[in-house]
Parts: structure tokens; C-alpha cells; sequence
């Protein structure tokens, strides 16, 4: 018993130092209002997708560059689609808390 509670504390200690350390840390998501086609002259560090959805209405990448500024761009840039489609970028969508859904019961689903 003794044995099992330490390993408990010891896992519970070993998760809060990975989570305050920044390992499960996202790059700050901001609403674009405004997107720029702007030359890549940075180095990007992370990059998401934003999609229009409520209290946000541009369809926009958000750039994170290595001086940790943010950056929105419009989607249509050359430079930015082809980063994208050759697999060099990554920019998953912007996850929005205001999202809503519908309970359904499985007899709904018949």
C-alpha cells in the first residue's frame, strides 16, 4: 500500500512539473482582426489557422515568428500556400472555446 501511494505522488509530481515546465504550453492564439500580405523576412516559430467563427471574423494564419511577435496573414499568400502544401508548414486550426454542441441520445441516432 505504502509502495503504491509513492508512485501515485511520485507520477502526480512528475506530471505538474511537465505541465508548469511548458510542455503542453500553445502558442498564444489572438483574434485577427485585420490579416496583411506581408514578404516572409522571419523565421516562423508556430503557426495556426483561423477560421471566422463568432466575436471573429477573418479567415487568417496567425504567425508566431522567433522573436515571439504575432503576425496575421491572408490566406491566399503564394508563399504561404506553398509552405503549406510542400509539408514545410504546419498550421492547425484555431480550437474556440465557444463552440457548441448537441446533446444527442442514441435512439436520436436511428
Amino acid at each position: 500500500m505504502r509502495k503504491t501511494l509513492c508512485i501515485c505522488l511520485l507520477t502526480l509530481a512528475i506530471v505538474m512539473l511537465f505541465c508548469a515546465s511548458g510542455g503542453l504550453a500553445r502558442p498564444p492564439i489572438s483574434c485577427c482582426e485585420k490579416a496583411y500580405a506581408l514578404k516572409k523576412d522571419w523565421q516562423i516559430k508556430a503557426c495556426v489557422e483561423q477560421h471566422p467563427r463568432s466575436g471573429c471574423r477573418h479567415h487568417a494564419f496567425l504567425i508566431i515568428t522567433d522573436s515571439d511577435e504575432e503576425k496575421c496573414l491572408k490566406p491566399n499568400l503564394p508563399w504561404l500556400k506553398k509552405e503549406i502544401n510542400e509539408g514545410k508548414l504546419k498550421c492547425p486550426p484555431v480550437i474556440s472555446g465557444k463552440r457548441r454542441f448537441e446533446v444527442v441520445d442514441e435512439d436520436d441516432l436511428e
